[in-house]
């Protein structure tokens, strides 16, 4: 099972059993509070801005993780190479 959200405005997820994916695409504003069981969850987004996940702690808080939202681009001898950088604001 997996979870797939499109074009959506200040979307809060509750994950409450095991989900091995969640897909977000065209999305402003989301907020995903994850349980203990989806920790090895895999976030595929694209198109998206201001998302964070919310990892929960031994005493019940959470652990605020902004999903990125920022790249660099590079080429290499065998195409291209992005990966995730910090925002510079």
């Amino acid at each position: 099972m997996f979870c797939v959200f499109i074009i959506l405005h200040g979307l809060i997820l509750n994950v409450l059993g095991k989900v091995p994916t969640i897909s977000i695409d065209k999305t402003d504003g989301c907020q995903m509070y994850l349980n203990q069981e989806s920790l090895d969850v895999e976030l595929i987004t694209s198109k998206s801005s201001e998302m964070n996940v919310m990892v929960p702690k031994s005493n019940g808080d959470y652990t605020e993780y902004p999903v990125p939202e920022q790249f660099k681009t590079t080429i290499n001898p065998k195409g291209l190479s992005t990966i995730a950088v910090d925002s510079l604001g």
